[in-house]
């Protein structure tokens, strides 16, 4: 069967996936092996009990070969019970690990990735690639590696019992190979479309499902449905039509195995009667042809499922080499101390756009120093949280650097670098976990330090009011607590997590009136030593801070005091004057 050269390579990848299991490998291969061999005494013994016992009434005989034929099956069985024991466990095992490295490697992906594609086609794509990588370690794949030594006895054995009848069997094995070449072929691209409609369907169901109370409010339940029917056809008629190439193979199988058998008992009872052979070597040939025959189909029919396994195993090792966040620095990453690290932060001629997209900020600079608490101002879209993705390094500048105590953030090792700042934004995320998961997430603080949190972000009221308090269950994304309950939980998780730099966006938008004044004090007068970066056009907390940078339509308009830029500046007069159309 003719291999592409990219198959061949993915193939190599397979084959390396198993390098970690070799001595389990060996271990089954080496059982499957033994009760193969054994399993070829088989017809030697029927041979002779049929010959030596039935035949010739032979009780004795009879009774000692059933007795070898009983002690071989106990045997065979129990190197079967071996082999299944540890295949079983090499290909949970091999699911385990893809799994696992999958997992990871999603979680350092950029961020760019989970902006074009949601949470259930990446779990959908991944859970269908695993599984149909994982088939390679079923009962047939390993058959095949010692089929070799089953197919050269058994083809001994043929020809040392009659080699007329071996010619039958080997002329009929090409023809059976040419079929399930054409229906590899014909699977392997019926797959591809079946992934591929897949991937669009599982993207839809993640989009309809997240966007759930939209279509509630506008009455779309009747669309969504039409949707969901006209999806589920095609790949409903794609399965269909993968399960009559599935049972063609199946049939072509069994229809070549009984036109072998056939044409073996007409010429075989030719050469019985012919006195040339016993019907003993007669039942031992055909024995011997299911050793040749069972194997050879078998390795043909790895071919067939291949045509599943390879469009799998090549998205699985494309999505495992998707770049990494810091997939580009690796050999430079600085460590940090985060004690010796000040918080000066510098954008130097920063220019980013989204692909092919307008420019979003064009040649910005400015320089936040050390314990500074600024703000940043601008309309919606005018690149204000694109500085924020910028300094967080889930996006890269076009053109520019931006630096952290004069080092180029890009230098610097990204889990170390994120340490040191911490985010509150309008739109908070929640685990569906406890209330005090959600703020310690995995932090080593103690329960003292959580409360002291808890007070200062204006949490503690609401939290010791629940029946179960700090283990309350917060819900999907936080579902059973209020906006402004959720940013109180975020607010916390920010502060216990005391990191030298800290970022709000929009942070107390959901906050009542003496929640946010009592957070504002808390930013601006207690944390002296952190840097602090606020996204916000409310005057009170303008007034507080060191100095603003009024972004607008990607440039810096102005950088000054609240004051400064209230007396000069109109745009920046406008914005706080007009909070509405901030």
């Amino acid at each position: 069967m003719n291999i592409k050269k990219e198959d061949k390579q993915i193939i190599c990848n397979i084959i390396k996936l198993f390098k970690p299991y070799k001595w389990k490998m060996i271990l089954v291969i080496t059982s499957i092996t033994i009760s193969s061999g054994l399993g070829i005494l088989t017809p030697l013994i029927n041979q002779q009990l049929i010959d030596e016992g039935l035949i010739a009434k032979n009780l004795r005989v009879i009774i000692t070969y059933s007795i070898y034929n009983l002690i071989l099956i106990t045997v065979i069985q129990g190197l079967e019970v071996v082999e299944t024991k540890y295949r079983s466990y090499l290909e949970n095992l091999l699911s385990f690990n893809l799994e696992k490295k999958a997992f990871k490697h999603t979680l350092k992906l950029k961020m760019d990735f989970f902006n074009d594609t949601n949470c259930t086609e990446i779990i959908s794509n991944l859970r269908i690639d695993i599984n149909n990588i994982s088939q390679i370690c079923n009962q047939s794949t390993f058959y095949v590696i010692t089929s070799i030594f089953r197919i050269i006895v058994g083809i001994i054995g043929l020809i040392a019992i009659d080699w007329r009848l071996s010619i039958l069997v080997m002329l009929v094995t090409p023809v059976r190979y040419l079929i399930v070449k054409y229906l590899a072929k014909k699977r392997e691209a019926l797959f591809e479309k079946y992934i591929a409609s897949y991937r669009e369907y599982s993207g839809w169901y993640g989009d309809t499902i997240g966007g759930i109370k939209e279509i509630k409010i506008w009455g779309l339940e009747e669309l969504k449905i039409g949707q969901f029917i006209k999806k589920q056809r095609n790949i409903i008629k794609q399965n269909i039509i993968m399960s009559y190439l599935g049972k063609a193979n199946e049939i072509s199988e069994i229809g070549f195995r009984q036109v072998i058998t056939a044409l073996i008992y007409a010429v075989g009872g030719y050469l019985i009667i012919g006195n040339t052979i016993t019907v003993g070597k007669l039942f031992a040939f055909i024995t011997y042809s299911s050793y040749v025959t069972g194997p050879i189909f078998s390795i043909m029919n790895i071919g067939y499922s291949f045509a599943s396994v390879l469009p799998s195993a090549k998205r699985y090792f494309n999505f495992m080499d998707m770049q990494t966040e810091d997939g580009t620095r690796k050999n430079i990453s600085q460590k940090l101390n985060s004690n010796e690290v000040l918080g000066t932060i510098e954008f130097k001629n920063i220019e980013f756009s989204y692909r092919d997209k307008d420019t979003i900020l064009n040649n910005i600079s400015f320089k936040i120093n050390a314990g500074e608490k600024v703000a940043i101002i601008g309309t919606n879209g005018s690149g204000k949280t694109t500085v924020i993705n910028l300094l967080l390094r889930f996006l890269t500048p076009n053109y520019g650097t931006i630096f952290l105590d004069g080092k180029d953030i890009n230098s610097l090792k990204l889990k170390d670098y994120r340490r040191l700042i911490s985010v509150v934004s309008q739109d908070v995320y929640l685990f569906n976990s406890s209330i005090k998961e959600n703020i310690m997430l995995n932090s080593k603080k103690t329960d003292i330090e959580m409360y002291s949190a808890v007070r200062k972000s204006g949490a503690y009221k609401f939290i010791e009011e629940m029946s179960n308090q700090y283990e309350n269950i917060v819900g999907e994304r936080g579902s059973k607590l209020s906006g402004g309950e959720r940013q109180k939980i975020a607010m916390a998780r920010a502060f216990i997590r005391d990191s030298k730099i800290l970022i709000f966006d929009e942070a107390t938008a959901n906050y009542d009136m003496e929640s946010e004044c009592q957070v504002n004090n808390i930013i601006t007068e207690i944390f002296k030593d952190k840097t602090i970066i606020i996204i916000s056009h409310k005057p009170d907390i303008l007034a507080k801070v060191d100095k603003i940078i009024v972004i607008n339509h990607g440039v810096i308009e102005d950088i000054g005091n609240h004051l400064e830029l209230y007396n000069r500046n109109e745009f920046y007069r406008k914005m706080v004057n007009i909070p509405q159309e901030a």
